[in-house]
């Protein structure tokens, strides 16, 4: 009985779902579920600018992605003068020093999410520790590929550790599974070109560059329409099931509450 209400109540939403289109922007579902993939791409980030009024700009070569608020500190990471330079320099997801970068792009809206793991040296953990002193954990804390997954960065020590081995390097995992937690805009600066020429990054960042635009309610109602037929496949799966348990209860029903078929129920000696 609940499965065919669910199934009525499917059938009731898609009859009623055009011109349904799901929100502009989620800052925290993932882009998949509301939105289409367009294209991935590589790209590179050329420059990394902070402004005085506390926005962050990427800039990479045909565009720029702007950050502002809670969201800019997330990056802060990406600053740090200590050991930029020679990730920079090394970048090898097999090395002690490794930056992977990810953009999904919101070409509907214009709007941007960034997620990024970063490994670096154990050596720099009182700097990745100040870079996100004061911000709620959107984050993972790796030790050592695996062997110590951190639940307070600030405070829990590597010799902490359960497996009670050195610990040599760090990952940073910026993002939650798969959900990008930093939030920003596509923007193009006017003045980029000045800026490019300027750039702190004496090596561009690689980055991977995923396209979305929204869903239409086409998508949408095609979307709802195989979710009701699974539902109705699922429901017709148990409805003949049902039925077989109906047809052969005289059979299995009196060995199951001890009845011998014809002498009533059996007693045990």
């Amino acid at each position: 009985m609940k499965k065919f209400i669910s199934l009525l109540c499917l059938l009731v939403l898609a009859a009623c779902s055009s011109n349904n289109t799901p929100p502009a922007h989620d800052s925290t579902t993932p882009f998949y579920e509301y939105m289409t993939l367009l294209e991935g791409e590589k790209i590179l980030i050329r420059s990394i600018v902070k402004t005085p009024d506390n926005k962050t700009y990427l800039l990479s070569d045909t565009e720029d992605y702007e950050f502002s608020g809670i969201d800019a500190h997330y990056l802060q990471p990406l600053f740090q003068p200590e050991y930029m330079t020679k990730l920079l320099k090394s970048n090898r997801s097999n090395d002690k020093f490794y930056l992977m970068l990810g953009f999904d792009a919101d070409r509907s809206n214009n709007l941007v999410k960034v997620n990024y793991d970063l490994k670096l040296p154990m050596k720099y953990l009182d700097t990745l520790r100040q870079s996100l002193k004061g911000l709620e954990q959107r984050w993972r804390i790796i030790y050592n590929d695996g062997n110590c997954e951190v639940s307070d960065f600030f405070h829990q020590e590597p010799s902490e550790c359960k497996d009670n081995k050195p610990k040599t390097q760090i990952t940073l995992y910026m993002g939650k599974e798969d959900k990008q937690i930093i939030n920003g805009r596509i923007v193009k600066l006017n003045n980029r070109d000045e800026i490019l020429k300027k750039s702190s990054l004496s090596i561009p960042i690689p980055a991977y560059l995923n396209n979305y635009r929204l869903k239409t309610d086409e998508e949408i109602r095609s979307e709802k329409w195989h979710e009701i037929k699974r539902e109705i496949r699922e429901s017709t799966k148990q409805g003949a099931e049902t039925a077989l348990i109906i047809i052969t209860a005289p059979i299995w029903l009196p060995m199951a509450i001890g009845w011998e078929p014809g002498r009533g129920p059996s007693r045990r000696k």
